[in-house]
């Protein structure tokens, strides 16, 4: 019989590109998209730091949204080293052998970062587990169909380079169907549109790239649409 793989989608937000995680949610689910369990949490020791906090790309949050999530209890302050061991027994408990993100390459590196930066001990992920980053299944699948080329033009999702974006934000707008969708950029929100946007590409049965990271998958998107003769721009910047 084969062994039927368990996926955690993982989304973090972070203060900047070299990391300093301060919301950090997964799920934890089958290819199916359905979700057996679903954490979030604030990262105390970054969240609480008002001088890293100011600097955050999307600071209005602490108002718009964290907030009103504490008040209600949706999302607590944890200290880094009680999210990590949770996060290992959860994946222990589940059985939980392929870690996804989508553009993986950056929050497994932040992820890493912020674990080194806050003292953390060994290794946040056990041997043995896959990695998958959705954003190059989802470019290598979904997006890469005529369709979207041609909707992404019509909507105007395109970069000021000319290249037909394909951030989980518009990938969510295409799998559903829902072209107005903006994305919350609070961690699991976006981690529970990534699961619908990972079980969308699991339905094409096509290859799943395992450990395939940092491979710049819009440059497929965008070399696939090249063959449209309505799709003009750039092809050098994402």
């Amino acid at each position: 019989m084969i062994q039927q793989n368990t996926f955690a989608t993982i989304d973090t937000e972070t203060v900047g590109l070299e990391g300093h995680v301060y919301d950090i949610g997964y799920c934890i689910h089958d290819k199916r998209g359905e979700i057996a369990l679903e954490r979030n949490w604030l990262v105390e020791e970054n969240f609480t730091n008002p001088a890293k906090m100011m600097s955050a790309f999307y600071a209005g949050k602490h108002f718009t949204h964290y907030a009103r999530m504490l008040q209600d209890g949706e999302i607590r302050l944890t200290p880094w080293a009680e999210i990590i061991g949770i996060m290992r027994a959860d994946f222990l408990a589940h059985g939980v052998n392929v870690v996804c993100a989508y553009n993986a390459g950056f929050d497994f590196r932040v992820l890493k970062q912020t674990h080194a930066d806050l003292g953390g001990e060994g290794a946040i992920l056990q041997s043995g587990v896959k990695v998958l980053d959705i954003w190059q299944f989802a470019c290598e699948t979904k997006l890469s169909q005529k369709a979207y080329a041609r909707i992404a033009r019509s909507q105007g999702w395109m970069s000021p380079a000319g290249n037909i974006k394909t951030g989980a934000e518009f990938a969510h707008r295409y799998c559903s169907g829902d072209h107005s969708f903006v994305e919350d950029h609070t961690a699991l929100s976006d981690a529970r549109i990534e699961v619908a946007i990972l079980a969308e590409c699991f339905r094409q049965k096509k290859p799943v790239p395992y450990g395939k990271i940092n491979g710049q998958p819009w440059r497929i998107v965008n070399a696939n649409a090249g063959d449209d003769p309505d799709i003009h721009g750039s092809r050098v910047a994402a």
